[in-house]
């Protein structure tokens, strides 16, 4: 049955500033807008020659109606993602080139958003993300140096709404839809003003029952950023703050049951089993740039977060008696970057220094203040890169070298039988490449590079989220999980007219030491992993937009990839199997679609995408794959004058998909011994009509 949504989206536009006010002054604004980007423009490598694809804020605003940032990325190359509740809100994650979410490194204006411990960022803790973005890079395959995390599968790299370059106004959007949910978002603009000043700031607030029962979301998100600007300087401090209260739904369900119930959740269908959560993160950072010399500038950012909340694990009595898992971590570093550029040379020097601890404890309800264990992970890192580029003619050469330098800590609860541990890392990464400009429209790049990656603290302790006694002798020392590294070769070309822009290019990534995902979840939620020694993945990429006619735009993405591992051993069974697919990675992945622009006040899209097949163990089993799919997105946009009104129908054809998964336990009751594959899904046709109405 089709689920209609209503979004009222309104736009409140302030009366124009004086023309004699700064803001007037577009040469002082693009000044502003260059020092305000140097920490962005160091990570982002200028021309390196990367594969990569830059989606800006009005291709990002066209789809977005309050969904998750992973879902939104997909129409990158190489990009897939899946939310657990089947619709666009609670927990949800995106893979690289088949390879998960913790092995993307994630930057906001150069700040990591990546958390040391486990290297993930869980959106969900920041509600109306995408709102405040200006553009967002995806680097696929280890790209151009950046703070944080290592970039092996690739990068995201985040630019905030530009400050100083943001026309004075304000913005009210609220929203109610499919699945109970209810959106509302409200910011306002300064403008540049005469004394140099010009801020932002956004509140937004969300609430959807989800479309699997029980995976519900209710959360408050802010955003604050200000900045001043003198002749050569620029200030800028930022808050980025949200609060999110999810049930939980991180449990795939059985095919067995979700052929006669696809919204079923394994924790419970109905109100009284609904299990939950409540998290907070908060980010604040101060950057100041200066502009050294015409050709110079100067970039230094400190920052801290805060993060920290609880979740249940149900109990032999159900809630009554759940396991309240508790988080609460901090941390903080700067960061610093010298960007020069020059008429046939640039160069950029980059370094982060970080420190972070994280608290663990673990209480059984109802009785939360008595704590069966406290530990704490401690965290530390230091960074430093250079990278430059050297024009000669047609041909562009580039290198890029990193430094990089982790240390781990774990601290057990006090009066553990377990002594404190300890391990560090250190890589040196370099990459290098060229890019030929054959001419004003065409050219091609290649490109070397390697990077080194650290266990996760889940990969360290197998997903336990406490060493005692009994774990202590599978885990320790924290050296038996080894870093993994990849190798990767990078060639493509790009394509630029007035009509069409294209990219395409081949890569091979070779992996030494990957810890790959085993196909299992434990009963908190993390995926488990190990070391395979030997595993490539090789594929093709393009991405095209071709403007037919000034009123019609055909757009479309491939990836081919093909993931192997050239020995896994079950350690179930203990059996190997030697040259299999490396699990959830498909071999194929295409986004298609049309922008028809027939008159001025009226807009059409269509979207496709197609995903094949999925293996969901790493052992060629056929009886565990996720099916290809096939769906579409459209949206018609209305405009009135500066009054615009989208309806757009999600999942058009009503599929049935299912986006990941793993295998489980036989719920059927055919085979008790025996086991059948668990599906995430995704929800079926709904609507979303979106209003945008400016008041004068």
């Amino acid at each position: 049955m089709l689920a209609i949504t209503f979004a009222l989206a309104i736009q409140v536009a302030v009366q124009p500033p004086r023309a004699d006010s700064l803001a007037a002054d577009s040469v002082r604004m693009r000044r502003a807008r260059r020092l305000e980007a140097v920490q962005v423009t160091a990570v982002r490598g200028g021309t390196a020659p990367i594969s990569e694809k830059t989606i800006r804020r009005a291709e990002l605003q066209r789809r977005y109606t309050g969904q998750e940032t992973p879902i939104l990325l997909q129409s990158s190359p190489g990009i897939t993602a899946y939310s657990e509740s089947g619709s666009a809100s609670n927990y949800s994650y995106m893979r690289l080139r088949g390879i998960d979410q913790t092995r993307i490194n994630l930057t906001l204006d150069g700040v990591p958003l990546n958390e040391p411990e486990d290297q993930a960022l869980f959106f969900s803790n920041f509600p109306d993300f995408a709102n405040n973005i200006s553009s967002v890079q995806v680097q696929r395959g280890v790209g151009s140096s950046t703070h944080g995390t290592a970039s092996y599968a690739g990068s995201v790299n985040f630019e905030s709404e530009l400050v100083s370059s943001a026309e004075r106004g304000g913005e009210l959007q609220l929203t109610r839809g499919a699945f109970g949910t209810s959106r509302a978002s409200a910011a306002f603009r300064t403008g540049l003003a005469s004394s140099g000043f010009a801020g932002i700031a956004r509140v937004s607030a969300q609430r959807t029952g989800g479309y699997r029962s029980n995976s519900g979301n209710d959360s408050r998100g802010l955003f604050a950023s200000g900045s001043w600007l003198s002749a050569r300087d620029v200030l800028k401090a930022t808050l980025l703050s949200g609060l999110s209260q999810n049930q939980q739904a991180y449990l795939a369900s059985p095919l067995s049951v979700l052929r006669t119930n696809p919204r079923d959740n394994p924790y419970g269908n109905t109100d009284a089993t609904a299990v939950g959560d409540r998290f907070h993160q908060t980010l604040v950072s101060l950057g100041w740039t200066r502009a050294v010399a015409s050709s110079l500038n100067l970039a230094a950012t400190v920052y801290g977060f805060d993060a920290g909340g609880w979740y249940d694990v149900p109990g032999a009595s159900g809630l009554a008696d759940a396991y309240n898992y508790n988080l609460h971590s901090r941390w903080g570093g700067v960061i610093g970057a010298l960007d020069w550029s020059g008429p046939a040379a640039s160069a950029s020097i980059g370094m982060h220094a970080s420190r972070y601890a994280r608290e663990h404890s673990l209480a059984i309800r109802p009785d939360r203040a008595a704590r069966l264990y406290d530990n704490t992970g401690h965290k530390a890192e230091q960074s430093a890169f250079v990278k430059g580029a050297l024009t000669r003619g047609r041909v562009t050469l580039s290198g890029d070298l990193q430094l990089r330098f982790a240390q781990f800590r774990y601290e057990p609860t006090a009066g553990s039988s377990v002594a404190p541990a300890s391990v560090h890392w250190t890589s040196l990464n370099p990459k290098a490449g060229v890019r030929v400009r054959v001419s004003d429209a065409l050219a091609a790049y290649a490109s070397v590079g390697a990077n080194e990656r650290e266990p996760t603290r889940a990969d360290l302790f197998g997903g336990a989220d406490d060493v005692d006694s009994t774990t202590a002798q599978s885990v320790l020392p924290l050296t038996r999980v080894r870093p993994e590294s990849v190798r990767d070769i990078e060639a493509g070309i790009t394509w630029r007219r007035a009509a069409v822009s294209a990219q395409a290019n081949l890569f091979l990534m070779r992996f030494r030491d990957e810890i790959a995902p085993i196909g299992a979840i434990n009963e908190i939620g993390y995926l488990l992993r190990k070391n395979v020694a030997r595993s490539v993945r090789r594929g093709v990429e393009g991405d095209v937009t071709w403007r037919l006619d000034p009123r019609l735009t055909a757009h479309a993405t491939l990836s081919l990839t093909e993931a192997r591992i050239a020995e896994y051993r079950d350690d179930a069974t203990g059996t190997s199997y030697r040259d299999v697919t490396a699990l959830l990675t498909p071999s194929v992945v295409s986004g298609h679609g049309l922008r028809v622009e027939p008159t001025s006040w009226l807009s059409l899209d269509a979207d496709g995408r197609y995903t094949s097949r999925m293996m969901l163990t790493n052992t060629n089993d056929a009886r565990f794959v996720v099916p290809a799919s096939w769906y579409a997105d459209v949206g018609t946009t209305v405009r009135v004058r500066r009054t615009a009104i989208l309806f757009q129908v999600r999942n058009l054809f009503d599929r049935r998909v299912y986006t990941g998964g793993y295998p489980g336990p036989d719920a059927s009751g055919r085979d008790p011994a025996g086991l059948e594959p668990y599906y995430y899904t995704l929800a079926p046709r709904h609507l979303t009509v979106h209003a945008r109405l400016p008041i004068p």
